[in-house]
């Protein structure tokens, strides 16, 4: 059967290209309303539901150059070893099965465990991580090397790991130290504590590599498609073929640095007497909070390096230390010897770590401070 349509009028209904262009343009700008409209409402559901959210309609790939700084930061410092508690720890320096002394999970140990022996716990951060005895040494082994030759057998528990604060230590010494039996437990802490340098500020129990890797954990239950990620994740979440993991930090804290820092070591010390030991805390030394301290040319300028990257620095260590000086007075387990230092020279390997003759000084004033009375008379 023949079209009845004249051919003239057929012609007329014919589009032209420009039309037909315009056309499909529509056609696609439509699509990818409707596709935006679909991810958009996806994301406003896994929103309302506490699950992740991503990018409209298309999610890029994730690149080894977008790392969390702080994740970066550990990895470079050997800090491998995740933990469930503080966050991360540190592998043996050696063969716990060849090395004596690495025996202990997570603490390096010097001397042996002889009936009789005197056993001090150390807890603190990197400047009292034996990691990097190498570096800059480390005064618990001066400690070691004291209570050896004065006091009779010994031995030292190093648990400290860098970028722990006193949140961390307390932590560490609920779980870890009980199991060392010690008479002692020592820590230096307060530079770590500064401004919450290493915990959230509003949760100082958790520290920011600990959430990267609980975030990390809990995001692995729903990698998102590149395509429409919302849309996939919220079919997948009514589907059961998901994971709606989300990272709690727990109640938050209204507590100044220094406040916090006091707190926590008024619990290691109870802890400490809970479980048959003495506790002592040292506030410790560092580069601009001693003004009678010399800075040599090298130290000036890695002082002045930090303070380009930290301009509020000063002004918040000095805030930091002076309460933190009137809680040590306050208590009869606390040594301040921040200004150990005062009136040397030459005994920073940078702004926060004292170099060898800096941490031998540390480790002779420990010895001094508490074992120094009980020391055996040479006759």
């Amino acid at each position: 059967m023949s079209d009845p349509t004249p051919p003239n009028e057929r012609a007329a209904i014919r589009l032209s290209t420009p039309a037909r262009i315009v056309l499909a343009g529509i056609a696609v700008l439509a699509t990818l309303f409707l596709l935006l409209a679909a991810d958009l409402a996806a994301r406003l559901y896994l929103g309302a539901t506490g699950a992740p959210q991503y990018n409209l309609v298309w999610q890029p790939a994730p690149k080894a150059a977008k790392r969390e700084t702080v994740y970066d930061r550990r990895l470079s410092q050997g800090l491998t070893v995740l933990d469930p508690q503080m966050g991360y720890g540190r592998p043996p320096g050696g063969d716990p099965a060849t090395d004596p002394a690495w025996r202990w999970p997570g603490f390096r140990t010097s001397g042996t465990e002889a009936d009789g022996a005197l056993r001090v716990a150390v807890l603190g951060g990197s400047t009292s991580d034996p990691f990097y005895e190498p570096e800059w040494g480390v005064w618990s082994e001066a400690l070691y090397q004291r209570l050896a030759s004065g006091s009779g057998p010994a031995v030292v528990y190093n648990g400290a790991v860098s970028g722990y604060s006193t949140n961390q230590e307390l932590l560490k010494l609920t779980r870890d130290v009980r199991a060392l039996s010690p008479d002692w437990v020592i820590s230096l802490s307060g530079v770590n504590d500064l401004s919450f340098a290493h915990s959230l500020r509003d949760h100082p129990m958790v520290s920011p590599y600990q959430l990267v890797m609980m975030q990390t954990l809990a995001n692995k239950g729903h990698i998102p498609t590149q395509f429409m990620p919302n849309l996939v994740a919220a079919l997948r979440s009514n589907t059961g073929d998901g994971s709606n993991l989300t990272v709690s930090t727990g109640m938050p804290y209204n507590i100044s640095d220094a406040d916090m820092w006091r707190q926590n070591i008024e619990l290691m010390n109870l802890i400490s007497q809970q479980m048959g030991a003495r506790f002592h805390v040292f506030l410790q030394p560092a580069m601009g909070v001693d003004a009678a301290y010399t800075k040599t040319d090298a130290e000036l300028a890695l002082y002045d390096s930090l303070l380009q990257s930290r301009p509020d620095y000063p002004d918040q260590a000095a805030a930091f230390y002076a309460a933190a000086r009137r809680h040590c007075a306050a208590l009869d387990y606390c040594t301040d010897i921040s200004e150990i230092f005062a009136g040397k020279t030459g005994l920073y390997h940078d702004p926060r770590h004292p170099n060898h003759e800096g941490n031998a000084l540390i480790g002779a004033k420990v010895y001094e401070t508490l074992f120094a009375a009980e020391a055996p008379r040479q006759d």
